[in-house]
């Protein structure tokens, strides 16, 4: 029987939904009008919502030629370098994570192997733990090895985020697959490798779909780990506080900055919404 609500409480819940809404909604579209004022618009106080939008702060970050004069100044970012190590490292994060995490999470949820659990567990915790516990020992050990500033040691040090996440993920996916498909199969001579590559993983896919956009957007958002581990090869995240040095705060090109890191994230929920809904819900219900 379902309850029917009075006007007045649809009206509340939709004041509601709409209050949740605007709040939401208003630092992304204060960034992007931030993006398209000038400094001093931007210092003035109050601030001011109607003027004449400018796409100098985008050709600053673009600007291929050597640095000039604008109007902040003499400044030359280049920032499509560090959103191509942004792709890189997250692109090579996701793979590497799939490759390890998938096999590691049928382990998991087929095998009967000692302390199982305990080994679940202990690799959740990596994902839980503070950033600066893994960072600080790393840092002597990738200068010492030669992987300091690498795209190879940004990958392996960013599977602490990662990693865990693709492994418990996909443990669930392949518990909520049925048994009995893989004992059929195996009845009829297939083997292990086989009834994994032909069955568990077409069956995995729009689960591991969603999961990868997921440690995507996880890798590509980190910022520890590239402000420590990384200099010429820094991601986006690290590229953004430079513009926030003492004495050089040019907070309209860091929202413009701001503005083209979101525009690759936000690609990629609209493409893959669907995947992304049914890999966050998969194996969620038993």
């Amino acid at each position: 029987m379902r309850l029917k609500r009075s006007t007045s409480t649809n009206l509340l819940l939709n004041l509601l939904v709409g209050t949740c809404a605007l709040i939401l909604i208003f630092p992304l579209v204060w960034i992007a009008m931030t993006s398209l004022k000038q400094q001093a618009e931007v210092m003035t106080w109050p601030p001011t919502f109607l003027f004449v939008p400018t796409l100098e702060n985008f050709r600053v970050l673009f600007d291929f030629t050597q640095a000039g004069a604008t109007s902040y100044g003499t400044i030359k970012i280049n920032f499509l370098t560090p959103i191509t190590n942004s792709v890189v490292i997250a692109l090579g994060s996701v793979i590497i994570s799939l490759l390890i995490g998938v096999p590691a999470g049928y382990v998991l949820a087929r095998r009967d192997i000692p302390f199982k659990e305990d080994i679940a567990f202990f690799i959740l915790g990596f994902r839980f733990a503070p950033v600066l516990l893994v960072v600080i020992p790393l840092f002597s050990v990738f200068q010492t090895i030669g992987l300091y500033d690498t795209y190879i040691g940004m990958i392996w040090v960013y599977q602490v985020v990662t990693l865990p996440m693709i492994v418990w993920l996909s443990r669930s996916y392949i518990e909520d697959i049925p048994k009995d498909i893989e004992e059929a199969a195996a009845m009829d001579g297939a083997k292990p490798v086989r009834v994994v590559v032909h069955i568990v993983l077409p069956l995995l896919k729009p689960g591991l779909i969603g999961a990868s956009l997921l440690i995507f957007l996880l890798a590509w958002h980190n910022f520890a780990l590239g402000l420590m581990l990384s200099s010429t090869k820094a991601p986006v995240t690290v590229a953004l506080l430079k513009l926030l040095n003492p004495g050089v705060q040019f907070y309209p090109v860091m929202a413009a900055g701001l503005v083209v890191t979101m525009i690759i994230p936000v690609i990629l929920i609209v493409i893959g919404q669907r995947h992304l809904e049914r890999g966050l819900t998969f194996g969620a219900v038993k």
